[in-house]
This record gives C-alpha cells, sequence and structure tokens, in this order.
C-alpha cells in the first residue's frame, strides 16, 4: 500500500516554497530555534515532494490513514534486515580502508618514536 496524494498541486507548491525558505532562514538563524525552523521547513518540504501529509489524512480519512501507517512500518521492518547487511558490509571495507591507511602511515621498517 502506497501512500495517496492528498496535497493538491497549489498546497504542494506553498509547502515546497516555504519549506525551502524556512530550512534556509532555521540554518542561518542557528541555534536551537534556528534547528526547529529547518526541521519544520524538512517536514513542509517532504509534504510538497511526497503531496501526502499524515495531519490531513488523519483528519479526512483516519482509519484510511492508520492502515497506510502501518503497512509503511511494516515495510520498514522488513527492510530493517537488508540495511543491517549493508551497514556491515560497509563497516567492513571502512575497516579495510583504515587497517591499509596504518599501514602505509607505518611502515615495518620505520621505528615508532616516542
Amino acid at each position: 500500500m502506497s501512500l495517496t496524494h492528498n496535497v493538491h498541486r497549489l498546497e504542494r507548491a506553498v509547502s515546497l516554497a516555504t519549506g525551502a525558505t524556512a530550512i534556509v532562514a532555521g540554518v542561518c538563524q542557528g541555534g536551537s530555534s534556528g534547528v526547529f525552523k529547518a526541521l519544520g521547513g524538512a517536514a513542509l518540504l517532504q509534504r510538497g515532494i511526497s503531496g501526502h501529509c499524515v495531519i490531513k489524512g488523519m483528519i479526512s480519512d483516519p482509519r484510511s490513514e492508520l492502515e497506510c501507517l502501518r503497512q509503511c512500518v511494516a515495510d520498514l521492518r522488513a527492510a530493517l534486515p537488508r540495511l543491517q547487511k549493508e551497514m556491515d558490509r560497509m563497516k567492513g571495507q571502512q575497516e579495510k580502508r583504515l587497517d591499509h591507511a596504518v599501514e602505509e602511515t607505518f611502515p615495518a621498517s620505520d621505528p615508532i618514536s616516542p
């Protein structure tokens, strides 16, 4: 089950513009209030990009929205093992690069200085 579009074209455009503006303003402002402003902007940007608003869905059709959210959670749970496997693979590659860098930095023939 995919998220239905419940945000119409004009609302999406306004969400995109407002979200981008809030992100820039929040980053420029800094501090905790800037972080909250940027996070709010990110939520608006996501709303505009996806065309779906959970809050609007909960107001207009709560049962359908809850079922959709349950399906999203189930999909994320199903993806966790694959994501964990990819993270383990990336960690192994990172450790290999680190080992190689250590070997290149400290060759066996050079004494370690105190």
